[in-house]
């Protein structure tokens, strides 16, 4: 079989037998575009050795790709070998003995600016007003404040808070319950009363404008919002609110994350929050928290006080 026709077969395979997202499948399908690309698509399945891996491998470091992107296009191709070898289209497991050494990735998240935050958050919070009725009075711009709020209160991906269904809602036990990569679920809190009271008014008019759509946001069509759509609304927000940094919603999961490091929550708690795989994941945020540290440092002052005179 040709390489390109396992490709396609493969990521059918993927859609039908397992439970990930379009993103992760387009993910996979994409280091086995790149994978053939460099050994192109005519080239028979069966001769994928251990050769023909190192060499991409090597193709693919020279073009710099960074270390996470080295170590997931190898991830997939082993997936693909899995899946080649358990239909017999592979003899032996080409992977055997191939180790991949890429240096673990450490670019640190960047954040939002406190003072940033505060000015965008104030600027959000005046479309947060009701009428007589109780209803949102600027329905659409509470879209943007309520999605803004929800990640920076739970850490949600932009993937997920445009996924929250009405279903996942639960205002008197103060809960949500999310459905993350790889279809893992978790549970996080509201525990802001202002924020219950948002969700609360959000419902209310939700019903009022005949939004009968399971996804709880909704864009000026009264459609699902879509993650693409988030992005360009927080833009919008973070220009309106004077701010010159660009402002992404990955970054306001990044500053959730440091600001509970900061406040001394276990990091063990933190990555039950973001839904982390693996705590690894979640160490990074250990190296962004510089202010806290020097803050720490600075009140235990061990120098300053070994030369106070006795």
């Amino acid at each position: 079989m040709h390489l390109a026709h396992a490709r396609e077969q493969y990521v059918r395979w993927l859609l039908v037998t397992r439970d990930l997202s379009p993103h992760t499948i387009r993910a996979y399908d994409g280091d086995l575009a790149a994978f053939e690309r460099c050994v192109g698509g005519l080239r028979r399945v069966e001769t994928i050795d251990r050769d023909v891996l190192v060499g991409f491998i090597e193709d693919q470091r020279a073009t710099g790709l960074s270390s996470t992107s080295l170590r997931r296009r190898a991830c997939g191709l082993r997936g693909f070998c899995a899946w080649l070898l358990a239909r017999g289209l592979l003899a032996t497991d080409p992977w055997t003995g191939v180790t991949v050494a890429v240096g673990r990735s450490r670019k640190l998240p960047r954040l939002v600016a406190t003072s940033d935050l505060d000015r965008l958050l104030r600027s959000l919070r005046e479309v947060a007003a009701v009428d007589e009725a109780g209803l949102l009075i600027r329905p659409h711009d509470a879209t943007t404040l309520l999605a803004v709020a929800l990640m920076l209160a739970t850490g949600m991906r932009v993937n997920e808070v445009v996924g929250l269904q009405c279903t996942d809602i639960d205002l008197p036990g103060r809960t949500l319950r999310i459905v993350g990569k790889g279809r893992r679920e978790r549970q996080v809190f509201l525990t802001n009363d202002w924020m219950q009271t948002l969700v609360r008014d959000y419902l209310r008019t939700r019903t009022a404008l005949g939004v009968t759509h399971a996804p709880l946001l909704f864009n000026r069509r009264l459609e699902p919002l879509s993650p693409a759509a988030m992005r360009g609304r927080l833009a919008v927000a973070a220009r309106e609110a004077g701010l010159r940094a660009r402002v992404t919603p990955h970054m306001l999961r990044h500053t959730a994350a440091t600001q509970l490091i900061e406040a001394g929550v276990d990091i063990r708690y933190i990555q039950r929050l973001l839904g982390h795989a693996s705590l690894s994941t979640t160490e990074i945020y250990t190296h962004v928290s510089d202010r806290a540290l020097r803050d720490v440092v600075s009140a235990a002052d061990v120098l300053g006080r070994s030369l106070q005179p006795r």
